[in-house]
């Protein structure tokens, strides 16, 4: 079974990939399916460019990752996804990405992701916006997945709401009302929010991590609480 299906909207490259992560707050190891959202800019960009710049490829995050406060294109350019591991990861990932690939969502594609999926975590969003993912695709890869997570700055628009059962608001105040669970990232707390802190935080203890804690999961799956860390 392949370990990664890719498809294609005309705007933007959408990756599943399945595999392990050294990243110990997101899994102790164990494989994990992830989501990742590219414009078709950064694909020809990095086509195009044997010496890619990190600055020059966020820039062109418009239509993946639309007016998030953290983008390149239109934000402060401060998403945690913007240091050069991650970017030299993303710069592979594209590069082994060939032309004949860029095919549109069928039926075969789903079935691989739902294989890829089954008894699994999920994190929707390793890169880029996941509500731009169809919410039945979605939807049925959280159905048969044993967990998920899953974050978007794009919770008031009206266009987004179906995907409250799914992912978290993402939120930088310790105020801001919405009918969504949120994840909150707070400048400070002292322990004036009532949302639950995340247990995979230095100020939680780093006693969990993402696949072991599933908090972070929309209406529809654990828990009721919005979640709180620390801006790092």
């Amino acid at each position: 079974m392949s370990n990664k299906v890719i498809f294609f909207d005309a705007t933007n490259i959408f990756v599943v990939s399945k595999g392990k992560t050294t990243n110990a707050k997101i899994s102790d190891g164990s494989k994990l399916v992830q989501t990742y959202t590219f414009s078709l800019e950064q694909y020809m960009y990095i086509k195009n460019s044997p010496k890619a710049s990190l600055k020059e490829f966020f820039k062109l995050d418009k239509a993946n990752c639309l007016d998030c406060p953290f983008s390149g294109n239109s934000g402060n350019a401060k998403c945690y996804t913007h240091k050069f591991m991650q970017f030299s990861g993303f710069v592979s990932m594209l590069r082994s990405i060939k032309d004949e690939d860029l095919t549109i969502l069928n039926d075969s594609k789903v079935t691989k992701i739902l294989a890829m999926s089954k008894e699994t975590f999920i994190r929707f969003g390793s890169y880029g916006e996941p509500s731009l993912m169809p919410i039945s695709l979605v939807e049925h890869m959280a159905k048969v997945s044993k967990g998920w997570t899953g974050y978007t700055h794009q919770y008031a628009k009206a266009w987004a709401s179906d995907y409250k059962d799914y992912f978290m608001a993402s939120i930088e105040s310790e105020t801001e009302k919405t009918d969504w669970r949120s994840f909150r990232v707070l400048i400070s707390d002292n322990n004036q929010s009532n949302a639950t802190q995340c247990p995979a935080s230095v100020e939680g203890g780093k006693v969990s991590n993402c696949a072991k804690c599933g908090l972070c999961s929309g209406l529809l799956g654990k828990g009721t609480k919005d979640v709180k860390i620390l801006q790092h």
